[in-house]
């Protein structure tokens, strides 16, 4: 009687163990699993910060950071483009010996009405070389069509030798931290010049 109570203390212990056994193995392999599958999504997200990192990195390397100038307006007061930092710009070089610029003025006096200064800032640069083009000139030109922009006379040639400007019209669309989005060489449609401007301001 002994005997057989003493073989099944020591079966039960033998099953206790086996129990307590592949009860840890088990318990010990969901906990790595768990720990496995925490330390993996912090490896990914790590890994997501960095790309986006290095994206925006790249992203701000391939931007053109625009040109600081010095022009004067209608009192001679100098303005430059630095002053607008922290609103969009859109720098037009015109003349008004020039066809081309002739005909996109309308447009660009169109949205100047449109968009306060507070949104996006235009400015009308007039290549103005003492010669061919002076600064009566252009007000006379502005004048007699009726136009209410903000026009700027480049006396120095400093805004035109800034952006190496050998032919014109040129328009450039400048963001909000100073980086150009956009330089067109050439007549802009009125079409083109408000859905830049749009983009600028998104």
């Amino acid at each position: 009687m002994k005997n057989k109570k003493l073989i099944l203390s020591v079966i039960g212990f033998v099953g206790f163990l086996a129990i307590s056994y592949f009860g840890y193995n088990f318990l010990n392999s969901k906990y790595n699993e768990e720990n496995i599958t925490e330390v993996e999504k912090n490896e990914t997200s790590n890994e997501v910060e960095q790309k986006d990192k290095i994206s925006n990195e790249v992203e701000e390397q391939d931007k053109t950071l625009a040109k600081d100038f010095a022009v004067y307006d209608e009192n001679l007061k100098e303005v430059k483009l630095s002053d607008y930092k922290g609103t969009p710009v859109v720098v037009n070089f015109w003349a008004s010996w020039c066809p081309p610029c002739k005909s996109e003025m309308p447009s660009f006096n169109e949205m100047s009405a449109k968009y306060n200064e507070d949104e996006v800032v235009i400015l009308m640069v007039n290549l103005t070389d003492g010669q061919r083009e002076t600064t009566s000139i252009a007000k006379e030109y502005i004048k007699d069509n009726n136009f209410d922009m903000k026009v700027l006379f480049d006396t120095e040639s400093n805004a035109s030798s800034n952006y190496k400007i050998s032919s014109i019209p040129r328009t450039i669309f400048i963001d909000k931290d100073g980086y150009i989005v956009e330089d067109q060489s050439g007549t802009i449609t009125k079409e083109k010049l408000e859905s830049q401007i749009k983009l600028l301001l998104k």
